[in-house]
């Protein structure tokens, strides 16, 4: 039976059931859909509103304007984009009447009692089109302030950014303001995504163009306010069709240094022009000193174009980009600066690159958000997609994997930095917010998985920084389990829940094969012990979904994909567990009690149900394939003593997935989306429905594959 598709466009009955052939088409599926874009590379101005640690930005109207008169009004208007069109929820407050306007019609306006409580956060919900929406916010000034914050309703899960609307000022990250007016301004151009400034009547701030006295400066001078002994970087590409010597023209102040592609090439006191000699293709021009205005020339004297070494967005006439101030004499990292992906030591402090454009910083996003993002989705799905690659030998898909913790890693360092800088950082916004194990613990695992095969920068520190979160920060009841008690969400207040036993034990165990200390191995046995303490129910063999320690009960809902993590974690601390540690049989007695109650909730196609109790509740993806996983696992390394029933059990709920969930194309069906939390049977079997091709079931999927492979083709490496 298939509720998800027709069943003659299954994978099983195009393909068949080869796990190898049947991960790699997932795998291509996947990899087609996240291609390894590189980060996109925007502006922003230091004269923009600030965000906050949890990702609102701040428009505050009244602080930018403090002469601002009562009941004068004020704007503030920004692009977003929106993967697809429907209702889009975000937090919001406001100081005062705000009126927010989408695609030029009028779509919220704030109601008293937001106007009244100006601290606290609501949700709204705006109904956005599909592609880049425009947000107009009118204001008017109340003795409470004059403006709003506003960010996305699940900051950790679903970021979002605001960019400039206007032409003028594409590629501008945050939003334009306008100053005070006395009366409201007429705002029918505001449906508009790319008019000019001067079609809507108005003057926007901040500023993007230099006064004329600015112009006359050069670059260095309009840019930095240089204290004595402080210096600058620069850097522009430039392309050569053909291989010749290039002249540097132009004045400096003092002696300057040249690199060429990293490369020291000499001081230069500007006479006569400086000669470089240069191979065809791209080359990267740097320069330090305190002042200097440089050209570039052939030896025809005919000028060669020159533009930033990183193409910034929507602004194509700059040429160079400046790091600093940096401190004479001081050791500059330069293999690092013109990495264009870490801030850089210059003597007083960290700095990063400015554009020659008013008060502009150059800041990263990373728009793919599937790939070279940190999350826990993620994490396990690239945990499939390694050991595919492993199993499958396609060196492709494990240079991929590679790329994308290549990627995460290589913005480790700046991602914390423009958090400090800004309120909140561009991309990587759960890792530098890290409060909780699903911000850490899964994608962490995941990195020190494939850090076996590849060497990845960067790669300890974060796995050392989740260690010390875990260690040190992580909630814990007074008997020392892991539990959930902050603000981030308040409804996970003193809470306990099944996800975490995945989203620790895991990692404890990679640690411990990463440092070889048995202390958390020992940490990962005794969560385990005591989350089935707290979770179990001996009525059926299985667990709960969560505990509520406010309450002191358990919510008695047997969650599919909440079980599928307990027993897959349990797997994989079996797999690392030495034969003669203490607490190994107690784990392997709760991995056969927990196994003989998943048997026992199987249906007779070879599915398990979003509510393992619940056979009316819709066939789930990502629990089928952890309980496939568990099972398979347990036959391969003996630790399944039944292992026909078990062995039977692995394979039939693996043609069940590939003819219930997986099309043909390598698409996933009835991935239960992440869950909130209830008491009640009926949130979890019919408000909290599937999504389609989700990150919390790509990986399990060809995880349970591959074990099921190494079943079946005689892999039994017995471990009791």
């Amino acid at each position: 039976m298939n509720d998800y598709f027709p069943a003659e466009q299954s994978i099983g009955e195009r393909i068949g059931y080869d796990a190898k052939m049947v991960n790699s088409i997932i795998a291509s599926r996947f990899r087609a859909d996240n291609p390894p874009a590189p980060v996109q590379y925007y502006l922003r101005s230091t004269e923009n509103f600030s965000i906050s640690n949890d990702y609102m930005d701040r428009i505050c109207l009244h602080e930018k304007f403090p002469e601002m008169k009562m009941e004068e009004y004020a704007y503030a208007w920004a692009s977003l984009h929106a993967i697809s069109a429907g209702p889009f929820h975000f937090r919001f407050s406001a100081y005062g009447p705000v009126s927010i306007y989408v695609n030029g019609k009028l779509a919220y306006r704030t109601t008293l009692v937001q106007e009244r409580f100006c601290q606290d956060i609501s949700d709204i919900c705006l109904e956005l089109r599909k592609g880049v929406n425009s947000l107009l916010f009118e204001c008017i000034r109340t003795p409470l302030g004059c403006g709003f914050h506003i960010g996305s309703s699940s900051y950790k899960g679903r970021r979002i950014q605001f960019f400039s609307p206007l032409k003028e000022r594409k590629g501008m990250s945050g939003f334009l303001y306008s100053g005070p007016y006395r009366e409201r301004k007429e705002i029918s151009w505001s449906e508009s995504v790319s008019c000019r400034e001067r079609e809507t009547g108005m003057k926007w701030l901040p500023r993007t163009e230099w006064n004329k006295e600015e112009l006359e400066q050069s670059a260095v001078k309009r840019i930095f306010h240089l204290a004595p002994q402080e210096e600058v970087l620069a850097a522009a590409d430039f392309f050569l069709e053909e291989g010749e010597t290039v002249i540097l023209q132009g004045r400096v102040q003092g002696k300057i240094e040249i690199y060429l592609d990293g490369a020291f090439a000499g001081r230069w006191d500007g006479q006569p022009g400086l000669a470089l000699c240069c191979s065809r293709g791209h080359h990267v021009l740097a320069v330090r000193g305190e002042e200097f205005q440089i050209e570039l020339y052939d030896e025809k004297k005919n000028p060669i174009g020159l533009q930033t070494p990183v193409p910034i967005q929507g602004r194509g006439k700059l040429s160079w980009l400046y790091l600093g101030p940096v401190k004479k004499g001081f050791p500059v990292d330069l293999k690092s600066a013109l990495t264009f992906e870490k801030p850089i030591d210059g003597g007083k402090g960290m700095v990063f690159w400015r554009a020659d454009v008013p008060d502009c910083m150059v800041r990263p996003f990373n728009e793919g958000q599937l790939y070279g993002e940190w999350n826990y989705p993620l994490g396990v799905t690239l945990y499939g997609l390694i050991e595919t690659a492993r199993l499958t030998g396609d060196s492709g898909l494990d240079a991929y994997v590679e790329g994308h913790m290549r990627k995460c890693m290589d913005f480790y360092e700046y991602a914390f930095w423009d958090k400090e800088k800004y309120g909140a950082a561009s991309f990587h916004n759960q890792l530098t917010t890290v409060d909780s194990l699903d911000d850490c613990g899964s994608f962490a695992s995941a990195l020190l998985e494939v850090m076996k095969d590849h060497w990845i920068p960067e790669g300890r520190k974060a796995a050392d920084m989740t260690a010390v979160y875990i260690k040190e920060r992580q909630q814990r009841l007074p008997d020392g389990t892991f539990y959930r008690n902050h603000s981030y969400l308040p409804i996970m207040n003193e809470t306990l829940w099944a996800d975490d036993m995945y989203m620790s034990i895991p990692f404890l165990c990679r640690y411990y094969q990463l440092t070889g200390e048995e202390a958390w191995l020992d940490e990962a046995a005794n969560q385990a012990k005591s989350f089935f303490s707290y979770l179990y129910m001996p009525d059926f063999n299985i667990m709960s979904h969560i505990y509520d320690t406010h309450y002191r009960l358990q919510t008695k809902v047997p969650w599919g994909r909440g079980n599928g993590w307990v027993l897959f974690s349990l797997a994989e601390l079996l797999e690392v567990m030495p034969s003669h540690h203490r607490e190994r049989e107690d784990i392997l007695r709760i991995y056969r009690l927990l196994s003989e109650g998943y048997a026992k909730v199987q249906d007779e196609e070879g599915m398990w149900h979003q509510v393992l109790t619940v056979p009316e509740s819709y066939r789930e993806a990502s629990c089928t394939a952890m309980f496939v996983y568990g099972f398979a696992k347990g036959v391969r390394r003996g630790w399944l003593t039944d292992r026909e029933k078990y062995r039977s059990a692995a394979e039939k709920g693996w043609k069940a997935l590939c003819d219930t969930v997986i099309d043909w194309k390598g698409n996933i069906y009835g991935v239960c989306r992440g869950s909130g939390y209830s008491f009640s049977k009926e949130y979890y079997g019919k408000e909290l429905s599937w999504n389609f091709n989700d990150t919390h079931g790509t990986g399990i999927v060809m995880l349970a594959g591959m074990e099921v492979e190494k079943m079946i083709n005689g892999r039994e490496e017995v471990k009791k």
